[in-house]
């Protein structure tokens, strides 16, 4: 009973402070925000081995897992006719050491219960504390003993090739080489553009000699995260690097990029697109920890950073209905920063879009932007910032990042502080220093059909014009045609007169399907009466058979049976399947147009537009040879580009041996086995 008055008197008491209280409150004013606490950022502890090897520690003993990485803090540097060894050689350093293979050193760490990863910017693992010793054994062997096995490295460079020639139909990749191209120069470490050129010139002595220079200790921090104390961090150190050695990199100096003057309009082709990507893009002296990077950042918030209030997108998605999405981006770097907007338009809005863009630009310089919008992405910013301080791997990159700039040990640790103090004048400071709509790059990737409004938009009138690879694209001599580069084309693959006398012939080719198996795919035809036999099998099994005897197409799937009797259908389902090169049969090439020469590889090529009903085709035929070596087919806004490799030939005809097409990020490549002419094929055998 005395506990329970006890109790209760103190319960009336609070009572009676809360009611007073709430009677001297103002409901209708919002309480006065205190001022931003430095943050606690969670504790981490440095230290240096002689060698140079600076060491982080994040300690948390939650759980018994710990995780190691190695990072090198490497200058950019000319990669010039090796453009690419920095991927190739981290691609490289995990694939096999002096004694133990690429494989042995997979399944160690997998029966540890995790893997080895390695990139050219250094290489880690995360593991339970039990196995520490051995995954540190496991990644010093990597560290200090690679042995870059040759039949690894070509392994690495086919795979290198086959995504470079996957990329070369991404708008993405060709926006990144023309801008490349544009703003950097060669002898620059960010003009380097990776090519199959340059993959191939890469080779094993390069990675030796990229490890030598590179992988020393004073270019690298290790971290260390998770289930480990200082002094259990200090003798791990000592252990696996204390008699790492390495000379310092020499540093290097480049010229400051400078800002275009005017606006340059910069035009690579993608033909048949519907969309064109689109960057308006300049480079800036900006470095990491600007005094004004908050405001810098809040100014690029608001007009293009990625909310759907920003400026952009509230233009050029909601009111023009141009995209489904428009950003900016605005980043800082040693050498040079950049500030880009970006979108993916329709692209019979391409220069509009552009103009849109440089619209709301200006206004971020007429000051139109409210405190309103600074206090929502000051609350962004906190919240986020205040949220990532849960995350050890965010604390030691906060460390690495310190190290690695030379920032103030309390950087981040006064970093709401400095976010509250930001004002509305200093982001209007911040947009008159980096915001400069009248001095761009316009860039863009798309069909050449947008390239008139794009003239209006230069300065000077004149399109720059680049491939894939951000070269010059060549001018056609005037007294070429399209009939004259067809003839060609069809002179290489056995002359007209001959495609158009051929008999009858037989094509076998293999495509493997994944996840499923290897479809084979046999026509048989004989072209001057238009009769053929297509059949597709997956091994014993008949997926579809179509055949022409008369004056009607039979398709057949798997027990399906359509007859097609439109003469308009059957025509055109006889000029894929009955005949070799249909181009031969072509009269009249009115429809036909030269779109340029690109360069493919070492290669020129011209570029042949046909418009069909609703399709286009654009052939691109060697210069030299007439050889066909790329297919750009446009229906219905799908793009699908089909690349050729090789010839088989038999009689005098030439057909493709290996063929791969490539869509939407995909691809499927299909292998000619067999291919005879005039073998005497009877209409009973069809």
């Amino acid at each position: 009973m005395k506990m329970k008055k006890i109790i209760s008197i103190l319960t009336a008491a609070m009572l009676i402070s809360v009611m007073q209280l709430s009677a001297q409150l103002d409901r209708s004013v919002a309480p006065e925000p205190g001022p931003a606490p430095k943050v606690e950022l969670g504790g981490y502890e440095k230290f240096t081995l002689k060698n140079g090897l600076r060491v982080i520690l994040v300690e948390n003993h939650e759980r018994p897992v710990v995780s190691v990485s190695l990072n090198f803090i490497r200058e950019p540097f000319v990669e010039g006719d090796k453009a690419g060894i920095s991927g190739i050689f981290g691609e490289m350093w995990g694939k096999g050491t002096k004694k133990r293979t690429a494989q042995q050193i997979s399944e160690e760490a997998e029966f540890l219960g995790t893997s080895l990863g390695t990139s050219s910017g250094g290489l880690g693992f995360s593991t339970l504390t039990k196995y520490l010793p051995n995954m540190m054994d496991l990644m010093t062997d990597v560290l200090y003993n690679p042995s870059f096995p040759q039949e690894e490295m070509d392994k690495v460079i086919e795979q290198t090739l086959g995504g470079l020639q996957m990329s070369i139909s991404q708008p993405s990749y060709v926006m990144s080489n023309i801008t490349t191209a544009t703003v950097y120069p060669k002898d620059h470490p960010y003009g380097d553009i990776q090519s199959e050129e340059t993959t191939n010139n890469i080779t094993v002595a390069d990675c030796k000699a990229f490890y030598k220079k590179y992988i020393v200790p004073s270019e690298a921090i290790l971290v260390l995260q998770g289930d480990i104390n200082l002094e259990e961090a200090k003798e791990l150190a000592d252990k696996y690097f204390k008699k790492w050695k390495g000379k310092a990199v020499e540093k290097i100096e480049y010229a400051p990029i400078a800002r275009p003057e005017g606006i340059q309009v910069i035009f690579s082709p993608k033909d048949g697109a519907k969309q064109s990507t689109i960057s308006m893009m300049t480079p800036i002296d900006y470095l990491p920890g600007s005094a004004d990077a908050l405001a810098v950042g809040i100014a690029n918030q608001i007009y293009g950073g990625g909310d759907f209030a920003a400026k952009l997108m509230k233009n050029l998605r909601e009111t023009k209905g141009y995209t489904y999405g428009a950003y900016s981006s605005i980043s800082s770097d040693l050498l040079s920063g950049t500030f880009e907007s970006s979108a993916d338009v329709n692209g019979n809005a391409t220069d509009s879009s552009f103009i849109e863009m440089a619209k709301e630009m200006n206004a971020m310089l007429a000051g139109d932007f409210t405190q309103e919008d600074l206090d929502k992405f000051k609350n962004i910013y906190a919240g986020s910032f205040s949220r990532s301080l849960e995350s050890d791997a965010t604390i030691a990159r906060y460390a690495v990042m310190t190290e690695r700039y030379g920032f103030p040990d309390d950087y981040y640790a006064t970093y709401l502080q400095r976010l509250e103090a930001v004002t509305l004048d200093d982001v209007k400071a911040a947009v008159a220093k980096y915001f400069d709509p009248a001095n761009q790059y316009y860039f863009v990737v798309g069909d050449p059909s947008v390239l008139e409004g794009l003239e209006k938009l230069d300065s000077d009138g004149v399109v720059v014009k680049l491939d894939y690879l951000g070269r010059p694209i060549k001018e056609v001599d005037a007294n070429v045609t399209a009939e004259s580069v067809m003839n060609k084309f069809l002179d290489f693959y056995g002359g007209r007169e001959n495609i158009l006398a051929i008999k009858d012939f037989k094509v076998v080719n293999q495509m493997t399907y994944p996840g499923y198996g290897v479809i084979t795919t046999t026509i048989t035809s004989i072209p001057q009466s238009k009769m053929f036999k297509m059949t597709q099998n997956m091994g014993d099994m008949n997926l579809a058979t179509i055949v022409r005897k008369g004056a009607s197409v039979v398709v057949n799937q798997q027990g399906q049976i359509q007859e097609i009797t439109d003469p308009a259908e059957v025509e055109g389902i006889s000029s894929e399947f009955a005949m070799l090169h249909s181009e031969a049969a072509v009269e009249d090439y009115s429809t036909y147009s030269i779109e340029g020469i690109e360069t493919i590889g070492k290669r020129d090529y011209y570029k042949v537009k046909n418009e069909l009903e609703g399709v286009t085709l654009v052939d691109f035929i060697d210069v030299e040879t007439g050889e066909r070596i790329k297919t750009t087919m446009s229906a219905q806004g799908q793009t699908m580009d089909t690349i050729y490799e090789g010839v088989l030939e038999s009689n005098g005809i030439k057909y493709p041996k290996k063929m791969t097409q490539m869509a939407g990020g995909q691809s499927m490549t299909t292998e000619t086995v067999s291919f005879e002419i005039n073998t005497g094929i009877l209409p009973y055998q069809l």
